[in-house]
Protein backbone atom coordinates (compact mmCIF):
# COMPACT_ATOMS: atom_id res chain seq x y z
CA UNK A 1 0.00 0.00 0.00
CA UNK A 2 1.20 3.51 -0.75
CA UNK A 3 2.37 5.43 2.28
CA UNK A 4 2.94 9.11 3.01
CA UNK A 5 3.20 11.22 6.14
CA UNK A 6 0.12 12.79 7.68
CA UNK A 7 -0.79 14.64 10.84
CA UNK A 8 -2.84 13.15 13.62
CA UNK A 9 -6.14 15.01 14.10
CA UNK A 10 -6.77 14.15 17.71
CA UNK A 11 -4.64 13.80 20.81
CA UNK A 12 -5.49 12.69 24.29
CA UNK A 13 -5.64 16.03 26.07
CA UNK A 14 -7.03 14.49 29.23
CA UNK A 15 -3.97 12.40 29.97
CA UNK A 16 -0.29 13.22 29.80
CA UNK A 17 1.76 10.20 30.78
CA UNK A 18 5.54 10.39 30.80
CA UNK A 19 6.76 6.88 31.57
CA UNK A 20 10.50 6.51 31.38
CA UNK A 21 11.10 4.62 28.17
CA UNK A 22 14.27 4.79 26.10
CA UNK A 23 13.16 5.73 22.61
CA UNK A 24 14.93 4.24 19.66
CA UNK A 25 16.16 6.25 16.73
CA UNK A 26 13.53 6.87 14.09
CA UNK A 27 13.09 4.06 11.61
CA UNK A 28 13.52 4.57 7.93
CA UNK A 29 10.73 3.93 5.49
CA UNK A 30 7.63 5.64 4.19
CA UNK A 31 4.83 6.88 6.41
CA UNK A 32 1.30 5.52 6.60
CA UNK A 33 -1.10 7.24 4.23
CA UNK A 34 -3.77 7.40 6.96
CA UNK A 35 -3.86 7.58 10.71
CA UNK A 36 -3.86 4.25 12.48
CA UNK A 37 -7.25 4.10 14.20
CA UNK A 38 -7.23 2.36 17.59
CA UNK A 39 -10.35 1.66 19.65
CA UNK A 40 -10.33 1.44 23.43
CA UNK A 41 -13.87 1.41 24.75
CA UNK A 42 -12.72 2.12 28.31
CA UNK A 43 -12.66 5.64 29.73
CA UNK A 44 -9.67 7.98 29.42
CA UNK A 45 -8.45 7.52 33.01
CA UNK A 46 -8.56 3.71 32.91
CA UNK A 47 -5.11 2.11 33.46
CA UNK A 48 -5.25 0.44 30.04
CA UNK A 49 -5.33 3.90 28.49
CA UNK A 50 -3.21 5.93 30.90
CA UNK A 51 -0.60 3.18 31.35
CA UNK A 52 -0.90 1.49 27.96
CA UNK A 53 -2.25 3.28 24.93
CA UNK A 54 -1.01 6.78 25.72
CA UNK A 55 2.66 5.92 26.35
CA UNK A 56 2.62 3.32 23.55
CA UNK A 57 1.32 5.85 21.04
CA UNK A 58 3.74 8.52 22.21
CA UNK A 59 6.71 6.15 22.00
CA UNK A 60 5.90 4.82 18.53
CA UNK A 61 5.13 8.23 17.04
CA UNK A 62 8.32 9.74 18.41
CA UNK A 63 10.52 6.80 17.43
CA UNK A 64 9.07 6.76 13.91
CA UNK A 65 9.56 10.50 13.46
CA UNK A 66 5.78 10.68 13.04
CA UNK A 67 5.80 8.27 10.10
CA UNK A 68 3.27 6.26 12.11
CA UNK A 69 0.45 8.39 13.50
CA UNK A 70 -2.47 7.21 15.61
CA UNK A 71 -6.00 8.29 16.36
CA UNK A 72 -7.36 6.80 19.59
CA UNK A 73 -11.11 6.42 20.14
CA UNK A 74 -12.06 6.15 23.82
CA UNK A 75 -15.07 5.24 25.90
CA UNK A 76 -17.07 3.53 23.18
CA UNK A 77 -17.18 6.67 21.06
CA UNK A 78 -16.66 4.54 17.95
CA UNK A 79 -17.04 0.85 18.89
CA UNK A 80 -18.22 -0.76 22.10
CA UNK A 81 -16.65 -3.80 23.76
CA UNK A 82 -18.29 -6.48 21.65
CA UNK A 83 -18.11 -4.55 18.39
CA UNK A 84 -14.35 -4.04 18.57
CA UNK A 85 -13.36 -7.48 17.28
CA UNK A 86 -15.62 -7.35 14.19
CA UNK A 87 -14.50 -3.74 13.73
CA UNK A 88 -10.88 -4.87 13.54
CA UNK A 89 -11.72 -7.89 11.41
CA UNK A 90 -13.62 -5.75 8.91
CA UNK A 91 -11.06 -2.93 8.98
CA UNK A 92 -13.32 -0.29 10.52
CA UNK A 93 -10.30 0.31 12.77
CA UNK A 94 -6.76 -0.97 12.48
CA UNK A 95 -6.55 -2.14 16.07
CA UNK A 96 -8.01 -2.02 19.56
CA UNK A 97 -8.74 -3.61 22.91
CA UNK A 98 -10.46 -6.99 22.69
CA UNK A 99 -11.76 -9.07 25.59
CA UNK A 100 -11.09 -12.59 24.34
CA UNK A 101 -13.63 -14.20 26.65
CA UNK A 102 -16.40 -12.05 25.13
CA UNK A 103 -15.88 -14.12 21.98
CA UNK A 104 -15.65 -17.78 23.08
CA UNK A 105 -16.87 -19.08 19.73
CA UNK A 106 -14.19 -17.16 17.86
CA UNK A 107 -11.42 -17.66 20.47
CA UNK A 108 -12.16 -20.99 22.18
CA UNK A 109 -8.54 -21.71 23.14
CA UNK A 110 -7.65 -18.19 24.27
CA UNK A 111 -10.83 -18.00 26.36
CA UNK A 112 -9.16 -20.58 28.60
CA UNK A 113 -7.52 -17.67 30.41
CA UNK A 114 -10.91 -16.62 31.77
CA UNK A 115 -10.89 -19.97 33.59
CA UNK A 116 -7.46 -19.16 35.03
CA UNK A 117 -8.57 -15.97 36.75
CA UNK A 118 -7.63 -17.42 40.13
CA UNK A 119 -4.20 -18.55 38.91
CA UNK A 120 -1.62 -15.79 38.91
CA UNK A 121 -3.08 -12.64 40.44
CA UNK A 122 0.11 -10.60 40.22
CA UNK A 123 -0.72 -8.28 37.34
CA UNK A 124 2.81 -7.99 35.93
CA UNK A 125 3.78 -11.66 35.88
CA UNK A 126 0.32 -12.74 34.72
CA UNK A 127 0.42 -10.31 31.78
CA UNK A 128 3.86 -11.53 30.74
CA UNK A 129 2.90 -15.19 31.10
CA UNK A 130 -0.31 -14.86 29.05
CA UNK A 131 1.51 -12.84 26.40
CA UNK A 132 4.30 -15.38 25.96
CA UNK A 133 1.95 -18.37 26.10
CA UNK A 134 -0.21 -17.09 23.25
CA UNK A 135 2.50 -15.54 21.08
CA UNK A 136 5.13 -18.28 21.32
CA UNK A 137 3.55 -21.51 22.52
CA UNK A 138 -0.06 -21.84 21.37
CA UNK A 139 -0.75 -23.01 17.81
CA UNK A 140 -4.55 -23.19 18.37
CA UNK A 141 -4.47 -19.57 19.57
CA UNK A 142 -2.62 -18.51 16.46
CA UNK A 143 -5.04 -20.35 14.17
CA UNK A 144 -8.20 -18.94 15.74
CA UNK A 145 -6.84 -15.39 15.65
CA UNK A 146 -5.88 -15.80 11.99
CA UNK A 147 -9.42 -16.96 11.18
CA UNK A 148 -10.70 -13.60 12.51
CA UNK A 149 -8.18 -11.49 10.54
CA UNK A 150 -6.85 -10.62 14.00
CA UNK A 151 -3.29 -10.34 15.27
CA UNK A 152 -2.96 -10.87 19.02
CA UNK A 153 -0.27 -8.49 20.26
CA UNK A 154 -0.12 -9.09 24.01
CA UNK A 155 -2.31 -9.16 27.12
CA UNK A 156 -2.51 -6.97 30.18
CA UNK A 157 -3.71 -8.20 33.56
CA UNK A 158 -5.50 -6.37 36.33
CA UNK A 159 -4.63 -6.42 39.99
CA UNK A 160 -6.81 -8.59 42.23
CA UNK A 161 -10.56 -8.36 41.86
CA UNK A 162 -12.47 -7.55 45.05
CA UNK A 163 -16.16 -7.42 45.96
CA UNK A 164 -17.65 -3.92 45.72
CA UNK A 165 -21.19 -3.86 47.06
CA UNK A 166 -24.21 -1.82 48.03
CA UNK A 167 -24.48 -3.71 51.34
CA UNK A 168 -21.58 -5.12 53.37
CA UNK A 169 -20.27 -8.59 52.52
CA UNK A 170 -18.78 -10.01 55.71
CA UNK A 171 -19.07 -13.69 54.81
CA UNK A 172 -19.53 -15.84 51.74
CA UNK A 173 -23.10 -16.48 52.89
CA UNK A 174 -23.79 -12.78 52.34
CA UNK A 175 -23.34 -13.39 48.60
CA UNK A 176 -26.38 -15.65 48.38
CA UNK A 177 -29.03 -14.24 46.07
CA UNK A 178 -26.89 -11.27 45.04
CA UNK A 179 -26.68 -10.15 41.40
CA UNK A 180 -22.97 -9.68 40.79
CA UNK A 181 -21.12 -8.24 37.82
CA UNK A 182 -18.54 -10.81 36.75
CA UNK A 183 -16.44 -11.60 33.68
CA UNK A 184 -17.14 -15.27 33.07
CA UNK A 185 -15.21 -18.47 33.56
CA UNK A 186 -14.16 -19.58 37.03
CA UNK A 187 -15.56 -16.50 38.75
CA UNK A 188 -19.04 -17.22 37.36
CA UNK A 189 -18.86 -20.80 38.63
CA UNK A 190 -17.73 -19.62 42.06
CA UNK A 191 -20.60 -17.16 42.31
CA UNK A 192 -23.05 -19.86 41.27
CA UNK A 193 -21.69 -22.14 44.01
CA UNK A 194 -22.54 -19.39 46.54
CA UNK A 195 -26.09 -19.02 45.26
CA UNK A 196 -25.30 -15.68 43.64
CA UNK A 197 -26.22 -14.69 40.09
CA UNK A 198 -23.33 -13.80 37.79
CA UNK A 199 -24.10 -10.96 35.38
CA UNK A 200 -21.65 -10.65 32.49
CA UNK A 201 -21.68 -6.95 31.61
CA UNK A 202 -18.85 -4.56 30.85
CA UNK A 203 -17.26 -2.76 33.76
CA UNK A 204 -18.42 0.45 32.11
CA UNK A 205 -21.97 -0.54 33.15
CA UNK A 206 -21.07 -0.97 36.83
CA UNK A 207 -22.22 2.48 37.94
CA UNK A 208 -25.61 2.26 36.27
CA UNK A 209 -26.15 -1.28 37.50
CA UNK A 210 -25.41 -0.43 41.13
CA UNK A 211 -27.25 2.89 41.10
CA UNK A 212 -30.38 1.40 39.48
CA UNK A 213 -30.38 -1.76 41.62
CA UNK A 214 -29.92 -4.13 38.70
CA UNK A 215 -26.66 -5.14 40.39
CA UNK A 216 -25.99 -5.73 44.08
CA UNK A 217 -22.23 -5.97 43.72
CA UNK A 218 -19.44 -5.89 41.16
CA UNK A 219 -16.14 -7.72 40.88
CA UNK A 220 -13.40 -5.21 40.03
CA UNK A 221 -9.95 -4.13 41.28
CA UNK A 222 -10.18 -1.56 44.04
CA UNK A 223 -8.61 1.03 41.72
CA UNK A 224 -11.79 0.97 39.67
CA UNK A 225 -13.66 2.74 42.45
CA UNK A 226 -11.95 5.80 41.01
CA UNK A 227 -11.76 4.75 37.35
CA UNK A 228 -15.54 4.25 37.15
CA UNK A 229 -16.49 6.74 39.89
CA UNK A 230 -18.13 4.06 42.04
CA UNK A 231 -17.55 5.79 45.38
CA UNK A 232 -21.19 6.73 45.88
CA UNK A 233 -22.80 3.51 44.64
CA UNK A 234 -20.43 0.92 46.14
CA UNK A 235 -19.88 2.04 49.75
CA UNK A 236 -18.47 -1.35 50.81
CA UNK A 237 -15.43 -3.17 49.45
CA UNK A 238 -14.53 -6.63 50.71
CA UNK A 239 -10.83 -7.12 49.99
CA UNK A 240 -11.08 -10.80 49.16
CA UNK A 241 -8.71 -11.63 46.31
CA UNK A 242 -11.05 -13.44 43.92
CA UNK A 243 -8.65 -13.53 40.98
CA UNK A 244 -7.74 -11.19 38.16
CA UNK A 245 -8.80 -10.47 34.62
CA UNK A 246 -6.28 -11.48 31.97
CA UNK A 247 -8.26 -12.95 29.03
CA UNK A 248 -7.66 -10.05 26.67
CA UNK A 249 -5.61 -8.57 23.88
CA UNK A 250 -4.70 -5.14 25.22
CA UNK A 251 -4.16 -4.13 21.63
CA UNK A 252 -4.69 -6.36 18.62
CA UNK A 253 -4.37 -5.45 14.98
CA UNK A 254 -6.08 -6.26 11.72
CA UNK A 255 -3.85 -8.62 9.80
CA UNK A 256 -4.66 -6.66 6.63
CA UNK A 257 -3.22 -3.56 8.26
CA UNK A 258 -0.20 -5.49 9.54
CA UNK A 259 0.61 -6.86 6.10
CA UNK A 260 0.53 -3.33 4.67
CA UNK A 261 3.36 -2.14 6.93
CA UNK A 262 7.02 -2.22 6.05
CA UNK A 263 9.29 -4.63 7.91
CA UNK A 264 10.80 -1.65 9.73
CA UNK A 265 7.40 -0.40 10.85
CA UNK A 266 6.40 -3.84 12.11
CA UNK A 267 9.71 -4.05 14.00
CA UNK A 268 8.99 -0.70 15.65
CA UNK A 269 5.53 -1.75 16.85
CA UNK A 270 7.00 -4.98 18.23
CA UNK A 271 9.70 -3.02 20.05
CA UNK A 272 7.20 -0.97 22.00
CA UNK A 273 4.55 -3.67 22.45
CA UNK A 274 5.69 -4.44 26.03
CA UNK A 275 4.23 -1.10 27.11
CA UNK A 276 0.76 -2.40 26.24
CA UNK A 277 1.26 -5.56 28.32
CA UNK A 278 3.08 -4.23 31.38
CA UNK A 279 2.13 -0.55 31.53
CA UNK A 280 -1.54 -0.98 32.52
CA UNK A 281 -0.59 -3.27 35.41
CA UNK A 282 1.88 -0.70 36.71
CA UNK A 283 -0.89 1.90 36.71
CA UNK A 284 -3.28 -0.52 38.42
CA UNK A 285 -0.78 -1.14 41.23
CA UNK A 286 -0.24 2.58 41.74
CA UNK A 287 -3.96 3.36 41.58
CA UNK A 288 -4.89 0.55 43.99
CA UNK A 289 -2.63 2.05 46.62
CA UNK A 290 -3.99 5.54 46.04
CA UNK A 291 -7.64 4.47 46.21
CA UNK A 292 -7.16 2.43 49.40
CA UNK A 293 -5.66 5.52 51.03
CA UNK A 294 -8.60 7.68 49.89
CA UNK A 295 -11.43 5.23 50.63
CA UNK A 296 -12.43 6.32 54.13
CA UNK A 297 -12.48 9.97 53.10
CA UNK A 298 -14.85 9.05 50.28
CA UNK A 299 -17.22 7.23 52.61
CA UNK A 300 -16.17 3.74 51.53
CA UNK A 301 -15.72 1.02 54.13
CA UNK A 302 -12.95 -1.49 53.43
CA UNK A 303 -13.75 -4.93 54.84
CA UNK A 304 -10.96 -7.41 55.49
CA UNK A 305 -11.89 -10.97 54.50
CA UNK A 306 -12.10 -13.60 57.19
CA UNK A 307 -9.97 -16.75 57.15
CA UNK A 308 -13.18 -18.68 56.52
CA UNK A 309 -13.83 -16.66 53.37
CA UNK A 310 -10.29 -17.24 52.12
CA UNK A 311 -10.54 -20.97 52.79
CA UNK A 312 -13.91 -21.21 51.07
CA UNK A 313 -12.49 -19.62 47.94
CA UNK A 314 -9.38 -21.84 47.99
CA UNK A 315 -11.49 -24.97 48.49
CA UNK A 316 -13.67 -24.03 45.53
CA UNK A 317 -10.66 -23.53 43.29
CA UNK A 318 -9.33 -27.00 44.07
CA UNK A 319 -12.67 -28.51 43.09
CA UNK A 320 -13.02 -26.27 40.05
CA UNK A 321 -9.76 -27.32 38.37
CA UNK A 322 -11.51 -30.14 36.54
CA UNK A 323 -14.10 -27.67 35.24
CA UNK A 324 -11.42 -25.89 33.21
CA UNK A 325 -11.05 -28.92 30.91
CA UNK A 326 -14.81 -29.43 30.76
CA UNK A 327 -15.49 -25.80 29.84
CA UNK A 328 -12.82 -25.86 27.15
CA UNK A 329 -14.18 -29.12 25.73
CA UNK A 330 -17.61 -27.52 25.37
CA UNK A 331 -15.94 -24.80 23.29
CA UNK A 332 -14.34 -27.48 21.10
CA UNK A 333 -10.81 -27.35 22.53
CA UNK A 334 -9.11 -30.70 23.04
CA UNK A 335 -8.02 -31.80 26.49
CA UNK A 336 -4.44 -32.00 25.21
CA UNK A 337 -4.45 -28.40 23.98
CA UNK A 338 -6.10 -27.06 27.13
CA UNK A 339 -3.69 -28.94 29.38
CA UNK A 340 -0.75 -27.57 27.39
CA UNK A 341 -2.02 -23.99 27.65
CA UNK A 342 -2.51 -24.28 31.41
CA UNK A 343 0.83 -25.99 32.05
CA UNK A 344 2.73 -23.48 29.93
CA UNK A 345 1.06 -20.52 31.60
CA UNK A 346 1.76 -21.82 35.12
CA UNK A 347 5.41 -22.51 34.24
CA UNK A 348 5.79 -19.00 32.81
CA UNK A 349 4.32 -17.42 35.94
CA UNK A 350 7.25 -18.83 37.87
CA UNK A 351 9.69 -17.72 35.16
CA UNK A 352 8.55 -14.11 35.22
CA UNK A 353 8.30 -13.98 39.00
CA UNK A 354 12.03 -14.69 39.02
CA UNK A 355 12.90 -12.40 36.10
CA UNK A 356 10.96 -9.46 37.56
CA UNK A 357 12.39 -9.85 41.06
CA UNK A 358 13.95 -6.60 42.22
CA UNK A 359 12.87 -4.77 39.06
CA UNK A 360 9.21 -4.01 39.71
CA UNK A 361 9.88 -0.33 40.33
CA UNK A 362 11.73 0.01 37.02
CA UNK A 363 9.27 0.08 34.09
CA UNK A 364 12.03 0.16 31.49
CA UNK A 365 13.65 -2.95 32.93
CA UNK A 366 10.32 -4.80 32.81
CA UNK A 367 9.69 -3.72 29.22
CA UNK A 368 13.18 -4.83 28.23
CA UNK A 369 12.72 -8.26 29.82
CA UNK A 370 9.44 -8.90 28.06
CA UNK A 371 10.84 -7.67 24.77
CA UNK A 372 13.84 -10.00 24.95
CA UNK A 373 11.81 -12.98 26.13
CA UNK A 374 8.95 -12.62 23.63
CA UNK A 375 8.88 -9.88 21.02
CA UNK A 376 12.53 -10.13 19.96
CA UNK A 377 11.75 -13.73 18.96
CA UNK A 378 9.08 -12.62 16.47
CA UNK A 379 10.56 -11.91 13.04
CA UNK A 380 8.96 -8.73 11.66
CA UNK A 381 9.65 -10.00 8.15
CA UNK A 382 7.37 -13.02 8.66
CA UNK A 383 5.31 -12.70 11.88
CA UNK A 384 1.59 -12.33 11.18
CA UNK A 385 2.01 -12.40 7.41
CA UNK A 386 0.77 -15.93 6.64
Amino acid sequence: MEMKSVKKTARLALISTALAFGLAAGVSGAALSDEVKLNSWLGPTHPLNSGGYVPFIDAVEKASNDDIKFRLFLGGSLLDSRATLPGIRDNVVEGGFVVLSFHPAEFPAMTTFSDLSMVGTDSLTAAAAVTETILLHCKPCEAEAKAQNFLFFGAYATTAYNIMSVKPVNSLEDMHGKKVRSFGGAIDRWLSSLGAVAVNVDATHAYDGLSKNTLDAVMLPVADLSAYNLWDVAPYVTLLNVGSFKADSSVGFSRDFWRGLTTEQRALLLKYAPIMAIGPGLDYIKNDEKVVAEASGKGVTLIQPTDEMKKGLADFFEVDKSAILEAAAKRGVSEEDTSEIVATYVKLLDKYNKLFEGKRDDPQALYDILYQEVYAKLDPATFGLD
